[in-house]
C-alpha cells in the first residue's frame, strides 16, 4: 500500500523543482526593470480581453500578503468552469538564456500538449503558443520569459486573447524601460 503513496508524493516533490527550472536570474542582471504582473496586466486588460463573459474577477492583487509580484491570476469562473487569464514573469540571467530555455523546453511543451506546438512570429524577441490542454503564450522579452495563460470553455483556441494580452504587456515593459533609461 506505500507504492500508492510514493506514486502520488512523487509529483509534488518534483512540482518545486521543475517550476524552478530555467530561473537563471540573478541580483546583478539590473537590465531588467523591476515589474509587477499586476502592472502589466490589470483587471481592465482581462475585462477587455475577455469582454462580458467573465462576470467576476478576483487577481492575487486582492491577497496581498504573501503576493508573488511576478504572477497575477485572474480567474472569473468556478471549480467546475474555471476561466483563467494569467500573466507569469519569469526572469533569467541574460536575453541568450531566456532565448535558450524557450528553445530547448519546445519538446516538453510538445509532449505536454499533444504536439500542438508553434511559433508565434512578431512578438517580443520570440514567441512560443503551447495550445492542447496548456493554452499559454511564451514570449520573450529581453532577459525575461512572459507565461501568458487563457484557459477558457469558449472553446480551444486562445492565442488571439493571449496575443492580445501580449501586446499590451510588452507595450507596458518597453515604456517602464524607457523611463527607467531616462532615470539614469
Amino acid at each position: 500500500m506505500t507504492t500508492p503513496r510514493r506514486l502520488l508524493i512523487a509529483p509534488l516533490l518534483l512540482a518545486p523543482l521543475l517550476a524552478a527550472c530555467g530561473r537563471g536570474a540573478d541580483s546583478k542582471s539590473g537590465g531588467a526593470p523591476k515589474v509587477d504582473a499586476c502592472q502589466l496586466f490589470t483587471e481592465q486588460d482581462v475585462q477587455a480581453v475577455a469582454g462580458d463573459t467573465l462576470a467576476s474577477l478576483s487577481s492575487t492583487m486582492d491577497e496581498a500578503k504573501g503576493r508573488n509580484p511576478l504572477e497575477c491570476i485572474y480567474n472569473a469562473g468556478s471549480l467546475d468552469q474555471p476561466r483563467i487569464l494569467s500573466l507569469l514573469i519569469r526572469p533569467h540571467g541574460s536575453a541568450s538564456a531566456a532565448k535558450d530555455f524557450l528553445a530547448s523546453s519546445r519538446s516538453t511543451f510538445s509532449t505536454m500538449s499533444g504536439g500542438k506546438v508553434a511559433d508565434v512570429p512578431g512578438l517580443g524577441d520570440g514567441a512560443l503558443w503551447v495550445g492542447g490542454r496548456i493554452q499559454q503564450l511564451h514570449v520573450i522579452a529581453g532577459s525575461q520569459q512572459l507565461i501568458i495563460t487563457v484557459q477558457s470553455p469558449d472553446g480551444p483556441d486562445q492565442l488571439p486573447r493571449a496575443r492580445q494580452i501580449a501586446t499590451r504587456v510588452l507595450e507596458r515593459l518597453r515604456a517602464a524601460a524607457a523611463k527607467t533609461a531616462k532615470k539614469r
